[in-house]
């Protein structure tokens, strides 16, 4: 029998914790947690995307949601627009300084990939995205 820190889905468990401390220290630099990342990386991907459809994304309710974007708004991160055809809507876009910390935490997340890929041949690399695809398949 498999005891539990031996099992493959603990060292998955693990490599995961490794990556989450790897992101959230590079991240801490930028003076920026995980939520704010992927918002902003979202809205980088869905400009003029609206606060609902980044709710639903981060999977956090809309005053969660409406904390982050004011704190990227008060530092100038984001911005917000009306438009014309739906006054109660408010499209997200990142500012210049936005998208320049979007590039940031992008170099963040290759780096992260190099570590996983490091020590790994090609051919190793290709078998565990796909073994990686199988087991994410038993959640689905």
């Amino acid at each position: 029998m498999i005891s539990n820190r031996d099992g493959l889905a603990e060292k998955v468990y693990m490599l995961g914790i490794l990556q989450q401390k790897y992101v959230v220290a590079r991240l801490k630099v930028l003076q920026l947690n995980s939520l704010q990342a992927r918002s902003l990386s979202y809205i980088s991907i869905h400009p003029g995307t609206i606060q609902r459809e980044l709710a639903d994304y981060l999977g956090k309710k809309q005053a969660t949601v409406t904390n982050i974007l004011k704190g990227l708004e008060e530092r100038k991160l984001v911005y917000r627009e009306i438009p014309r055809s739906n006054e109660r809507q408010k499209n997200l876009f990142l500012t210049a300084e936005g998208e320049q910390l979007v590039r940031q935490v992008n170099i963040i997340f290759e780096q992260l990939d190099q570590k996983v890929r490091n020590g790994l041949t090609e051919l190793e690399q290709e078998q565990l995205e796909v073994n990686l695809a199988k087991a994410k398949q038993n959640f689905d």
